[in-house]
């Protein structure tokens, strides 16, 4: 007896990097445009913030948004703390949630996960519930300069430090949130 024939299943790891990450926005245009529709979009830091503005269906406005940054802007979304990281990151998330669209992770129509790091343990920790916006928000919480966010009974941060292209989702040993 013959199998059926499959269809291929794509899953999108969109790695950290600061700003070398926007260049994920230019990769997912080119995929789209050649017709490539990811099944499956998984981030790490930077890779989040631009998977969940992929998987919400808002790429296009974001990396226009993001084209008209300048130092001034950038200043703007600082919000300085003297304990736990030097910036709380709520301004840029509040923004995030003005101008972009937040649902839970679980409503999306493009399965999305986002990677951040247990910062007690170091365990690698999957985001696949909850706010999109938070995820990302853990997902970017580079210790020192973002202050860590707390989900789940942990403090989360960035993600790279544990995964920096996170193409491991179906992996066993992964803590999910």
């Amino acid at each position: 007896m013959a199998l059926a024939p499959r269809t291929p299943k794509i899953g999108l790891a969109l790695g950290s990097g600061s700003a070398r990450g926007w260049a994920h926005m230019g990769v997912l245009k080119a995929l789209d445009d050649a017709g490539i529709k990811p099944d499956v979009v998984c981030g790490s830091s930077i890779g989040a913030l631009v998977g969940a503005a992929y998987a919400a269906g808002e790429l296009d406005r974001f990396a226009e948004w993001t084209q008209t940054l300048n130092m001034r802007s950038v200043f703007g979304f600082m919000d300085f703390k003297l304990s736990g990281g030097m910036l709380k990151g709520e301004k840029l998330i509040d923004f995030w949630r003005r101008n972009f669209v937040d649902f839970d992770i679980e409503s999306s129509a493009i399965p999305f996960a986002a990677v951040a790091t247990d910062l007690h343990s170091g365990a690698e920790v999957w985001l696949r519930e909850g706010s999109m916006a938070d995820a990302g928000r853990a997902s970017i919480a580079l210790p020192g300069l973002f202050t860590p966010v707390q989900r789940g009974g942990r403090l989360l941060v960035d993600g790279g430090l544990v995964n920096p292209v996170p193409a491991s989702r179906r992996a066993p040993w992964v803590q999910t949130l």
